[in-house]
Formats: C-alpha cells, sequence, structure tokens
C-alpha cells in the first residue's frame, strides 16, 4: 500500500480497564522520512486484563443470524446478549506509526494521539489517495504537531486472526490498549525523534470517540484535550446506521480477503452499505467511496454490542473538549447534526473550553468529504487556541 507523498510510511469503553504493560521498541532512523515529517513505525505488544462481557448467543453460521441480532439489538423492547462477564488477560500486539513535523514551530512535543472508528484502521487519518485533500496526518504535520495513529485490535496490522469476534475485540479490551499506548508515549516511548511529550490530545471518530470520551471518564487526568469526530449523545436513530451499513460476515462478502477470521467479524455486505452509512450524496468523491471500500476493515460483533453511545455518560474531565460532526451525519443525528452537536456540553460541564462544529455538507464519514481539511482547519486551530 502506497502512502502520502509528503509523508510516506508503512504502515486502538467501559471502565474495567485495568492492569496493563507494554515494552519498548525504538527504531534509530525513522522508517519512513517524508516531506513535511518522518515517521517511526512500531509492534508494539501490550498486554491486558480486563472485565470483559461474554457473548451470550449462538454464533452466526449465515448472514440470516447476523440480520436476526441486529432486528433484536435495534427494536424498542431491551434485548441482552450477553452471558455475564469474566476476567481476561490478553496478549496483543499493535500496530502504531508516530510521525513527527520537520518544520518545527514549538508545537512538535503536542501529540495528537488518533483512534478510528468501525470499518476503519489507521488509514482513515492517513489514506494514500489525495492526501492533500483527506489526510488529517498530512494536516497536523503541515501545522507542526506530531501525531500518533495506530490499528485497533482486530485491524490492520495489529492481532487480528489470533482473536475471535466474539472475545477479545471488545470496548474494555480496546479501552486498555487506547491507556496503555497513552501511558507509554506519556513515558517518552514510540513517540520517534522528540522524546518525552509535553500534551497530549486524544482524537477519535465514531467507535474511536466512544473509546476516547470513556478514557477521560474513567481517567480524568489522562489527556490534555480531546476532540470527539462523528459522535453525539444523540443516539435515537443509531439503529439506522446499523441498517443502513448491510453487515455481513467479513470472510462471506470477499472470499480470500478476509483470511483467517471467524464469523463474529463482520463488513458491509457492499459499496451501497459503505455509502448509506458514512457518506451523504453530493458531498463526496466516488473515487474515494471506491478507495474507502478496498480498505474496509472488519469489525468485531463484540465491538458493536458492548461500546454504544448510550452507554456514554458525564465526565470529570477539566480540559479542553470538541466535538465535530458531519452536517448529515444519519447514525448520530438523524441525518442532521445543526444544534444536535451541542448537546455534548452537557457530559463535559468541568471542561475548560467546549466548542461544536458542524461540518457542512459531510456525512459520518468526516474525513473523506468534500473539504475535509475545513474540518481539519477547525480542529488543529481549537488545539492551537487552547494553548495545546
Amino acid at each position: 500500500m502506497r502512502y502520502s507523498m509528503d509523508v510516506q510510511w508503512k504502515l486502538l469503553l467501559l471502565p474495567f480497564a485495568s492492569m496493563l504493560s507494554s515494552s519498548l521498541c525504538a527504531p534509530l532512523q525513522p522508517s519512513s522520512p517524508g516531506l513535511m515529517g518522518n515517521c517511526y513505525d512500531y509492534e508494539i505488544p501490550v498486554i491486558t486484563q480486563t472485565q470483559a462481557q461474554i457473548f451470550g448467543l449462538p454464533k452466526f453460521s449465515d448472514n440470516f443470524d447476523v440480520s436476526g441480532l441486529f432486528g433484536n439489538l435495534i427494536k424498542r423492547t431491551p434485548f441482552n446478549p450477553f452471558a455475564g462477564t469474566q476476567n481476561v488477560t490478553g496478549n496483543y500486539t499493535i500496530s502504531a506509526t508516530f510521525c513527527s513535523p520537520k518544520t518545527l514551530n514549538g508545537h512538535e512535543k503536542t501529540v495528537l494521539l488518533a483512534t478510528s472508528g468501525l470499518g476503519y484502521d489507521s488509514r482513515y487519518w492517513a489514506p494514500s489517495m489525495n492526501p492533500a485533500a483527506y489526510s488529517f496526518v498530512d494536516y497536523t504535520l503541515s501545522r507542526g504537531y506530531s501525531i500518533f495513529v495506530y490499528d485497533r485490535l482486530g485491524t490492520g496490522k495489529s492481532t487480528k486472526s489470533a482473536v475471535s469476534g466474539y472475545s477479545d475485540p471488545q470496548a474494555s479490551t480496546q479501552l486498555a490498549i487506547l491507556k496503555s499506548l497513552t501511558d507509554d508515549l506519556k513515558k517518552g516511548l514510540y513517540a520517534g525523534d522528540i522524546g518525552q511529550p509535553s500534551k497530549i490530545v486524544h482524537i477519535g471518530h465514531s467507535y474511536g470517540s466512544i473509546l476516547t470520551h470513556t478514557l477521560v471518564s474513567t481517567y480524568p487526568n489522562i489527556s490534555d484535550g480531546i476532540v470527539l469526530t462523528g459522535q453525539t449523545t444523540n443516539v435515537t436513530d443509531f439503529p439506522a446506521f446499523f441498517e443502513a451499513a448491510r453487515l455481513d460476515i467479513a470472510n462471506t462478502v470477499s472470499p480470500g480477503k478476509y483470511q483467517g477470521l471467524d464469523s463474529g467479524y463482520l463488513v458491509y455486505a457492499d459499496i451501497i452499505g459503505n455509502a448509506a452509512a458514512f457518506f451523504h450524496p453530493g458531498n463526496y468523491d466516488k473515487e474515494i467511496l471506491w478507495y474507502t471500500q478496498d480498505i474496509a476493515q472488519p469489525s468485531a460483533i463484540m465491538e458493536f454490542i458492548t461500546g454504544q453511545p448510550k452507554d456514554l455518560g458525564s465526565t470529570e474531565f477539566t480540559g479542553p473538549v470538541m466535538v465535530v460532526n458531519g452536517e448529515f451525519d444519519g447514525g448520530n443525528c438523524a441525518g442532521d447534526c445543526n444544534g444536535v452537536t451541542e448537546s455534548n456540553k452537557e457530559m463535559f460541564k468541568l471542561a475548560s473550553a467546549f466548542e461544536a462544529v458542524v461540518q457542512p455538507g459531510a456525512g459520518h464519514a468526516i474525513n473523506f468529504c468534500f473539504n475535509a481539511t475545513g474540518a481539519y482547519s477547525a480542529i488543529m486551530d481549537f488545539v492551537t487556541k487552547n494553548g495545546l
């Protein structure tokens, strides 16, 4: 896979996370020097100890079973797919990349730690197609900040086929991994050539925003600032996202593409489901839609059922908070985020600053809409003016 000409690089919910550990792995030279930044690739060992939910239903035998489960999940009456909890120790490898700017302006020791949402790996932040228009990594570096991106457990180059979609990749585990990576960055591990960061700003998209929200809710002092994209407290139409995405068992959609994954991993049935869930008509290039279809990452069923927005609560986080939504985000705002995005403020009453932005014309996948850099500009302006 070829990455940006500016920055060529090779190539994660609940308050259950506890003991974590990982070990140092720092290359002496950048693995991918680019015009604007130096990028370092890492394979990071992470050990987690969490209280995990147990999937309490029969495993999917076909896509009719998938449809049946989501039918139960979106109905008005309560439905419990779990069979209790258990203490679990996980041993994983997380693939990550750290990039620092070549042109220094005093902000390089502030690191944005980015977590992608369902359906994507770290390439959500650094697509190889037309990076000048879509790469958040490139834009961050152009503003003089450093950035750390990673593949969540079960996606990209992180541990995947060795973990079942019915167990490990769930909210508590993903939260524990995010906490571990944050702790390591604070120590100066996996931080390329900048040494120990002075500040860490967490940014997420969709499910990544849910994890980020839960991180600062559970550990209020862990972050210097957060940016939540593709997420609101208004979840009345969230079931529509599931229906629009038309999820099927991944290895039945593209035989051979997702080898080694069990039936607990799901992906859009086709590009139409991708378009309906993530894009808004008239505000995207079909070439980038096809690109996102090509890089689409299966999501574990346990991620869907353990990390829903309705589970989020208020926090004691005191840093600055920004929320960015696409104007026509169907899953978060019933297709109209105007006047809805501000609702997140109720969960961050102690925040030193709060800003809500609606990206005009965009759907759920803000990073792949026309004028994505407009959203990037608003985000980085927020980071800068709040002294991060």
